[in-house]
């Protein structure tokens, strides 16, 4: 089978290639997509007559963002703003905590986060963006400690990093290079810009605009063999148990970071230049996996969540449920420390894990996740009188074998140079794309949208130069 373009993966990133391939009246190319359905990491599931985000969650930004776009032009942007506003924030020992002084906490370490720019100094590469905030760390502690302990302040200060923690998709926030965090670039509008029907749909409209029979399901990559004029990409197929090659002009690779990570030597023949086998050696790959924990009935109408303050003075141990499950003493519980709900569900909350507590979450069941979850939520919030959770469904990036993590982030000891390197085109036929080889918008849809994209157009360009 002869394509002159082999698109691998059918995730945003390879669907907005094709989507260049279309405009520039270019339709000799196919998708091989190693899952059963169109979208990778974005995956959206029916629930409820509604739905929720297995993968990607927001749109992030809706000014000169090419997938906002894309959801206006179909009508699929949900502008509702949910009215809830009451979060009930607890130490582990189930004590109250006033909403006013711990969001107070929060908002400055909002302000230090928003200003860190100034102290992140562009000569140290090592500089992770952890020591910097932590160094503001007794700031606060001066500032609130006439009205909090300081186990409490400090397990505030813990828990508002929580986003940046989930954006770098790792708990250990001194793995994250200061300088790599500081040349991502935010864009303006709604941060946090919610689907109507599930980010699937503009996956599904993009795949639509595809001709028909160019994505082939089911397909998994077992070698990209580009020793000779033309590359062969050798695929086995899941449903059928056969293998078969296509052979092409040019392949386009948007293979996930964290597979690159384990298995680019047996991907690839030759093997992939030094340089770039350095650089994906380097870089930060995280797991970010989200736990819906639906509950047996509706939560009030101002109800938003639960914020769990771990102070490290309290001892806590599970029971129940560690007795149950026979857990060993791994402290993974503390990552179900925020709980929210969602604006299209009345009785479902969200809860994010990063990082190594995530790849350990995996493995356990889930009814004993849920017995976890439902524990802790019985001895930190009794007094909130909440429904009872009944059943989970969650997310297992770190175990997927076509991802094998969540996103990528720039970590100590890696640079933009190395994401850079990673985009880098091989002898003029492997080309590169996805959320990691795009410094300035990693770990984004739009990032692995536009790295798509304008990949497709320099495919164009080098086919043009070389008929």
């Amino acid at each position: 089978m002869h394509q002159k373009v082999i698109i691998i993966g059918a995730g945003i990133s390879g669907l907005a290639a094709a989507k260049r391939f279309n405009e520039k009246g270019f339709s000799d190319y196919i998708i091989l997509e190693s899952n059963s359905y169109i979208g990778g990491r974005i995956n959206t599931m029916p629930f409820q007559k509604s739905f929720i985000e297995i993968g990607a969650q927001w749109m992030h930004g809706t000014v000169n963002n090419p997938v906002y776009d894309i959801a206006v032009s179909l009508n699929a942007v949900d502008n509702s703003v949910d009215p809830a506003d009451t979060i009930y924030y607890s130490t582990q020992d189930g004590k109250r905590q006033k909403e006013n002084v711990v969001e107070s906490i929060i908002g400055d370490v909002k302000d230090i986060v928003d200003n860190l720019e100034d102290k992140i100094d562009e000569n140290k590469p090592n500089q992770s963006f952890g020591e910097l905030v932590d160094q503001e760390y007794p700031n606060i502690e001066k500032k609130y400690k006439s009205k909090l302990d300081s186990f409490t302040i400090k397990g505030v200060f813990r828990a508002s990093l929580n986003n940046e923690r989930f954006e770098s998709a790792t708990d250990n926030l001194r793995e994250v290079s200061a300088n790599g965090w500081n040349n991502f670039e935010t864009l303006g509008g709604n941060l946090l810009c919610n689907n109507k029907y599930g980010y699937s749909k503009i996956t599904d409209y993009l795949a639509s605009k595809v001709p028909k029979g160019s994505i082939k399901l089911n397909q998994i990559v077992e070698k990209i063999d580009w020793s000779d004029d033309e590359v062969v990409v050798t695929v086995f197929d899941s449903l059928t148990k056969k293998r078969s090659n296509y052979t092409g002009e040019k392949v386009l690779s948007t293979i996930s970071l964290g597979v690159l990570k384990r298995n680019h030597t047996q991907l690839f023949n030759p093997r992939l230049p030094p340089k770039k086998i350095s650089s994906i050696n380097k870089l930060g790959f995280g797991t970010l996996n989200k736990i819906f924990v639906i509950f047996d009935r509706n939560f009030s109408r101002e109800f938003q969540g639960l914020q769990v303050i771990w102070k490290d003075n309290l001892k806590f141990a599970l029971q129940k449920s560690k007795k149950k499950w026979n857990l060993d003493n791994n402290q993974f519980f503390k990552a179900f420390d925020y709980f929210e709900k969602l604006p299209n569900h009345k009785n479902i909350l969200l809860v994010f894990n990063a990082g190594k507590n995530a790849e350990y979450i995996e493995k356990l069941k889930d009814e004993c996740v849920l017995d976890v979850i439902t524990e802790l939520i019985e001895r930190c919030f009794s007094y909130a009188k909440l429904p009872k959770p009944v059943k989970i469904i969650r997310s297992k990036w770190s175990n997927n074998i076509n991802t094998r993590g969540s996103y990528s982030f720039v970590k100590v000891g890696s640079s933009i140079d190395d994401m850079n390197t990673l985009a880098e085109t091989v002898d003029n036929k492997v080309f590169f794309a996805g959320e990691a080889t795009i410094y300035k918008y990693f770990g984004t849809v739009h990032g692995a949208y536009k790295s798509g994209y304008d990949k497709a157009q320099e495919i164009l360009t080098t086919l043009e130069n070389n008929p």
